[in-house]
């Protein structure tokens, strides 16, 4: 299987994160896949952002959800790197790159009735881009994408306190692929999930030495927040004549 880098909301270590500036970054350093998070805004709009409140990404205060759209699009996420730009809709992240690159897209809630799944499928459906998407979560959302979006990949995450082991988790919602925390994975779980061909994820690597020693474990995709490096890293490879399966 070849081995992959998903830029971590984009080349988020230099860049204001989540945003498309930094979407596009990664996709012209050669990014394979990028990973982004969605939520809802007050009046129901799909917005990206890994954050619930506004105090670290922006200089705004307050929960996202109390916030419309129209209001959103207003605040500067990008005062801590000097810039001035606002968040992103999902649906201008598929307008830009949808079938340009594969998009990680991490849930933070399913909304009500799993609104914002449903809102999600739509636009996967009308940009053509249901089979270069997938669908990352924690089981909550995961038994949502398996009820109402079946045709969608699915890839499980395991928290830190979640009871169900993320192998458990894989089988019973009838993942595609895990991603896993630093932390919580091994060798013989790898392989374990490989068996099932079931692909794995990790969050995070970003300098060379972890590349190397995390694809040499046998994680197939990492996510990575200086795809920079993460570019330079397979240009090295490459030069060196390597046998690693890029």
């Amino acid at each position: 299987m070849k081995k992959k880098f998903c830029a971590h909301r984009g080349l988020s270590a230099l860049m204001p994160e989540n945003t498309l500036p930094a979407f596009a970054a990664a996709l012209a350093l050669g990014a394979d896949e990028i990973e982004f998070d969605v939520r809802l805004t007050s009046d129901k709009k799909l917005i990206v952002s890994h954050d619930g409140t506004l105090e670290r990404i922006s200089d705004a205060k307050g929960e996202l959800s109390d916030f419309t759209l129209d209001q959103l699009k207003k605040i500067n996420i990008g005062v801590k790197n000097g810039w001035n730009i606002s968040f992103c809709t999902v649906e201008e992240v598929f307008e830009k790159f949808a079938n340009r690159i594969v998009f990680n897209i991490h849930l933070k809630e399913h909304g009500e009735e799993g609104y914002l799944i449903k809102e999600l499928v739509k636009l996967a459906d009308k940009y053509n881009a249901c089979d270069s998407v997938y669908f990352a979560a924690s089981p909550r959302e995961l038994e949502w994408m398996k009820k109402i979006a079946p045709q969608i990949k699915r890839v499980a995450i395991q928290l830190p306190n979640d009871e169900m082991g993320i192998y458990e988790m894989a089988k019973k919602f009838e993942c595609s692929g895990v991603q896993f925390w630093l932390g919580m994975f091994n060798d013989e779980l790898i392989n374990k999930l490989h068996k099932e061909n079931i692909f794995c994820n990790l969050f995070y690597a970003d300098d060379e030495e972890n590349y190397h020693k995390y694809f040499s474990m046998g994680v197939d995709t990492l996510l990575t927040n200086r795809m920079d490096l993460a570019a330079q890293f397979k240009v090295n490879i490459n030069n060196t004549a390597e046998k690693t399966n890029f």
